[in-house]
């Protein structure tokens, strides 16, 4: 870990790593020269995530032992953890995209709410927030959400009341589509973490997201 992290730093010695997937390791940190590393667990967590040289990672934490990382291929588009699968762990042919009229299966499991939207045209202007996660995490007025992409950028948006207990997510919204390059058919999961809202987008042709946890609405 960066010296300049480390001064701020009074977590335990056992963190956890959230990938891409939503995914949770247990990493053990281990300190050497008055430097901290991560340790037992890391190497698991580099496998399983099928990381190479030349990959970058970013660390977001959320002053709870628990990092969500996002991963970075040498394109500096944020990785395609499908692609990477298939590229990377040596078995199956090679490609970049799931052939017409196949599909594949992504896990994304979080202890937060979440859910999740494939989207249309018209979902690229403004989005519904299920009832369900209204009445569990929002107020019913209008108000400003904070969404983080996969860059860990900020996209304050507005949210208006709607009939029958909905939150419309209006101004805004557009402005983050565009700048994170979000078209139709990609699929985000909206995972409502401590303070904010952090996007998880899946580019990927043909692939179905399924939701796993206490509290994902489908």
């Amino acid at each position: 870990m960066p010296r300049a992290f480390v001064t701020h730093f009074n977590g335990p010695a056992l963190c956890k790593l959230q990938g891409p997937t939503g995914k949770y390791w247990d990493v053990k940190l281990e300190e050497k020269n008055n430097e901290i590393f991560f340790h037992k667990g890391w190497k698991k967590f580099l496998k399983d995530n099928f990381l190479d040289e030349g990959d970058f990672l970013v660390f977001n934490y959320d002053g709870d032992s628990c990092f969500n990382v996002t991963i970075y291929d040498e394109s500096a588009c944020e990785m395609d953890m499908e692609v990477a699968k298939t590229k990377r762990s040596g078995g199956g042919r090679r490609r970049d995209h799931i052939s017409p009229g196949e599909s594949r299966i992504i896990e994304f499991n979080s202890k937060h709410f979440c859910f999740k939207r494939t989207f249309t045209k018209h979902k690229l202007y403004q989005l519904t927030i299920p009832i369900k996660i209204v009445r569990a995490k929002l107020q019913m007025s209008k108000q400003i959400l904070e969404l983080r992409d996969p860059k860990n950028m900020s996209w304050p948006v507005t949210v208006t009341p709607m009939p029958h207990d909905r939150l419309l997510i209006t101004t805004g919204w557009s402005d983050c589509c565009k700048a994170n390059q979000i078209e139709e058919g990609h699929t985000i999961v909206f995972e409502f973490v401590k303070g904010h809202v952090k996007l998880h987008i899946f580019r990927a042709e043909g692939c179905n997201v399924i939701l796993t946890g206490p509290n994902f609405v489908d």
